[in-house]
């Protein structure tokens, strides 16, 4: 059922072009006893415009436009006014006539239901209202869009062959001719239907020119990407009737079913079992695909489908994409909301910036601090965002309390680096430390030599030292300070090795000879 809305764009004129009246009350024509601001109790005719351009404006003597053009067409809506001239209710009636598709766009920053502009597809229509808003508002909306009465009855598509195809078990129908369509689209044997209609497919083959003189084939429809029949496909056959070499037609029913894809999906027919080979007829035969009506809500008669808030339409696709009109909220309630996929999360942006290109959320606050904020009750003022091994994340302090609870000490067994005759670092001790994250670490040691002049010292190599002595006395004597701390920081965790180093070729003559022994360990205090 559809149904036409019209409405008078034009005063009736009495001895001028325009009568404005103040009084209260009603105006009634050909009636005295008017029930509305206006009651006509007759026909009403309003101006019905056909237009070719590919471009056309629509203006305040426009109320009904059909496009009879041979491309794609854009119509421009006016911009709306403040004040005087506003024309709040204004409606437009746009009807496609053709196979091509009408793109309709308001004014400047001026939506239609939220949205930039508005597809009127193939045989199709819209009807707009204006709103009477101004500036980046929804200055029109959707009345009604779909097929007027008289008009396609939904997306169908004929398909006939043209030349002989030889085929085996295994191979794809293609035909090369479309007879007629209307929003399916074939290419080389494959139909693109779209999720949530219903559609009835049939195909009819008619067979010649059988290699065996029992040769056979079944024919299905198929799913394109998996040659997987349709769940609903019936089996047709062509066969050779025996009559070898055959040039006559084989005895053929049809394979027919009726899909509803959940997602856009590609479908084509394929024989799926046979024997030998043979020649598809090139004058008999067709395939064909209509949409059920109804099977979305459409089919024959008026589609009132519309989108808004955050989402666009097409003519009956509504799809993501498009200003939100409102605050939105989406509840989980207790389910997974996920986004998955090789594309990206931008927040702030459309575009990825330099530097994004493994990013997975990118967000972009431009100059303004504040582009992110997380709460779980660990937050406190100077807190970073510190990571287990899980990559978990929790707000913690950046300086780490209570060292005395938390060192620790190098591991391996100290051997003494310091026997050889000649001076250098490099030497082995048989110890080293593990660090267990990045850091800033604060690391105290001692150990008691006697020694000659001479200067040792122990050191993570590319680190730095961690306990150093110096030559106090040219007889033996015990090298000083004996107690030192470092404050060293390491930006890669892990083991590293502890070595030693001394400046020439004297060896000392007492090596770890205090109490208490030698001693090495570190706590981190920063990040």
């Amino acid at each position: 059922m559809s149904k036409k809305f019209t409405k008078v764009w034009q005063a009736i004129a009495l001895l001028s072009s325009s009568i404005a009246f103040s009084q209260a009350g009603n105006v009634g024509i050909n009636t005295v006893n008017p029930g509305s601001t206006i009651d006509i109790n007759g026909s009403v005719a309003a101006k019905y415009n056909a237009v070719t351009s590919t471009a056309y404006n629509l203006s305040a003597t426009d109320f009904h436009v059909s496009y009879n053009g041979t491309a794609n067409a854009s119509f421009n809506l006016p911009a709306a006014i403040t004040g005087n001239g506003n024309f709040k209710g204004r409606m437009y009636t746009i009807k496609n006539n053709t196979n091509f598709t009408i793109t309709v766009n308001p004014a400047g920053s001026e939506t239609i239901n939220g949205n930039a502009n508005v597809s009127v597809p193939a045989n199709q229509s819209i009807q707009l209202i204006n709103t009477g808003l101004t500036g980046a508002s929804s200055t029109w909306e959707v009345v009604s869009s779909g097929s007027l009465a008289g008009s396609s009855t939904g997306d169908y598509i004929v398909v006939i062959p043209t030349a002989v195809q030889n085929v085996t078990a295994g191979s794809d129908v293609v035909f090369s001719s479309v007879l007629t369509s209307n929003n399916i689209t074939y290419n080389s044997g494959v139909f693109n239907l779209k999720a949530g209609k219903t559609y009835v497919l049939r195909c009819q083959l008619h067979g010649i020119n059988f290699s065996l003189a029992g040769g056979y084939f079944l024919y299905q429809w198929v799913d394109a990407s998996t040659n997987t029949p349709l769940p609903s496909s019936t089996r047709g056959v062509i066969d050779a009737i025996n009559n070898y070499p055959v040039t006559t037609i084989g005895g053929q029913p049809e394979t027919y079913a009726i899909y509803k894809p959940t997602v856009d999906t590609s479908v084509k027919v394929r024989l799926t079992i046979g024997a030998g080979t043979a020649d598809l007829h090139s004058d008999i035969g067709m395939m064909s695909i209509t949409e059920l009506s109804g099977g979305n809500g459409s089919g024959s008669g008026t589609n009132n489908i519309t989108a808004s808030n955050g989402t666009t339409i097409s003519g009956s696709d509504v799809r993501l994409g498009g200003t939100l009109s409102q605050a939105t909220n989406i509840a989980t309630a207790g389910n997974n909301l996920s986004i998955d996929g090789t594309g990206k999360l931008l927040v702030g942006s459309n575009t990825v910036p330099t530097g994004a290109a493994n990013a997975k959320l990118v967000i972009d606050n431009g100059t303004t601090n504040g582009a992110l904020q997380i709460k779980d009750g660990t937050q406190q003022l100077g807190y970073v965002l510190t990571s287990d091994a899980n990559g978990l994340a929790t707000w913690s302090s950046t300086v780490t309390t209570a060292f005395a609870d938390n060192w620790t000490s190098y591991t391996g067994t100290l051997v003494n680096p310091f026997t050889g005759p000649t001076g250098g670092g490099a030497l082995p001790t048989g110890i080293s430390v593990t660090i267990p994250a990045k850091g800033w670490y604060f690391f105290r040691s001692g150990i008691a030599i006697n020694s000659e002049c001479n200067d040792y010292w122990f050191y993570i190599n590319g680190i730095g030292e961690v306990w150093r002595s110096y030559c106090g006395s040219n007889t033996a004597a015990f090298m000083f300070p004996r107690d030192q701390n470092r404050v060293l920081y390491f930006a890669t965790p892990g083991t590293y090795t502890v070595l030693a180093g001394k400046t020439n070729f004297i060896v000392p003559a007492g090596f770890n000879v205090g109490n208490p022994g030698f001693y090495l360990d570190f706590v981190k205090f920063q990040n």
